[in-house]
């Protein structure tokens, strides 16, 4: 938890950012951020993202546009936070803008402002990110969410239909009040769902910190970098419909764990995935599905969207230079028995040429086709023949 306290004795400036952990149901003593993130001057109304990685919040510090703006930091590979900058014109004006909100879903932002035209004093706006980190020009909110007098901040839902604002308007019970409304479809974020659980060790069982890292399969682009609880290993990843993600979960001296969810349909937007991640400690006879190598339907060829599966697959050979392995294809049972043990074959050895091509040793590779003779689960239906098809990586020495 992100949060502002004014006038503490370990505070840099009359309001600071300030952090603490739930370890065990209770919270931490608050820790200051420090003066990488804390000035001198006013830091509050801080919005982090749900990965924990990128931090808004408003500040009056010298070097930015207005009175007050809206200021951005994010963790670097090492789990620090970088110098803020604030956001730009698009957002920011000589005026003041406060009380960010970023949405879950990574790309939507809320935020006050006077110095956009608008209907009162101080009116909540929006502004989407695109794909290159550029902000869309901020919308109003219009009548009657904003009024003439000041609506200071506001929350959305992650589901993106209901809103909470701050206003003191006529009518309320006091100088300012809390107010909820449904959010009209154009000023909606995207919906966002969850998948949820703890990672452990296999075979003992015990909770372990691990790296998460969620990609988008089409473009390799690395969407959500996450940690599993150093003391229960629990974790939650947000995940937005529209796309097909790929997502990893490494912990130094285990076998990685991959999954595929495929959210380019919205009828499974909002259904949570409730799922332990058990590792594998990197030992002769485990092994892993891996679950993001695609192939062209009845070929061998390599679908592009396989790269991201392949590389980290590389990545982690590299980094465990003295093991060997044994890539194994999978088939369902459509088909002739020995055209499926043929295709298996070819397929595993696509991607045995591929980590070759890649600079692993082939001394430290095999491969094996297995067609549909060691099936996952039934064939009788096009879910159990998809699990069927697969591709595994075994560790033999």
């Amino acid at each position: 938890m992100v949060f502002a306290a004014c006038n503490r004795n370990d505070g840099f400036g009359q309001c600071d950012l300030y952090y603490s952990k739930k370890i065990d149901g209770k919270w931490t003593s608050p820790t200051n951020m420090g003066n990488v993130v804390n000035t001198a001057f006013w830091e509050s109304q801080p919005s982090i993202s749900s990965d924990g990685r990128t931090l808004y919040f408003a500040s009056e510090r010298p070097g930015g546009i207005g009175s007050s703006d809206i200021w951005v930091t994010t963790k670097n590979e090492y789990g620090k936070w970088t110098k803020p900058v604030p956001l730009d014109t698009t957002i920011n004006t000589k005026q003041a803008e406060t009380s960010p909100f970023i949405h879950p879903d990574g790309h939507t932002l809320y935020f006050c402002s006077n110095g956009h035209p608008g209907v009162g004093g101080f009116d909540i706006f929006f502004s989407k990110q695109d794909e290159n980190g550029k902000w869309s020009k901020p919308k109003n909110l219009g009548y009657p969410i904003n009024t003439t007098k000041d609506e200071i901040g506001l929350i959305v839902n992650a589901k993106g239909d209901k809103a909470y604002i701050t206003s003191s308007r006529e009518g309320g019970k006091g100088l300012q009040d809390i107010y909820m409304f449904d959010l009209y479809k154009e000023a909606r974020p995207e919906a966002v769902t969850y998948f949820k659980g703890k990672v452990s060790d296999k075979q003992s069982g015990k909770p372990l910190k691990a790296d998460f890292e969620l990609k988008d399969v089409e473009t390799g682009k690395v969407i959500v970098k996450s940690t599993s609880d150093e003391n229960d290993g629990s974790f939650l990843i947000c995940l937005t419909p529209g796309k097909d993600y790929a997502l990893y979960v490494s912990s130094e001296g285990y076998l990685f764990y991959s999954d595929n969810f495929n959210l380019t349909t919205t009828a499974s937007s909002l259904k949570p995935v409730m799922k332990d991640i058990p590792l594998s400690k990197i030992l002769k006879g485990q092994k892993i599905i891996l679950k993001n190598i695609f192939f062209e339907t009845d070929s061998f060829n390599l679908k592009p969207s396989s790269e991201s599966e392949l590389n980290k697959l590389v990545d982690f050979l590299n980094a465990n230079a003295k093991i060997k392995i044994e890539i194994s294809g999978h088939t369902d049972n459509i088909g002739k028995p020995a055209y499926n043990l043929d295709l298996s074959l070819k397929r595993a050895k696509s991607v045995y040429n591929y980590l070759i091509g890649h600079g692993i040793n082939a001394s430290r590779l095999s491969y094996k086709g297995f067609g549909d003779t060691i099936p996952l689960s039934s064939n009788d239906n096009e879910e159990g023949r998809a699990q069927n098809r697969r591709t595994e990586m075994k560790i033999v020495e």
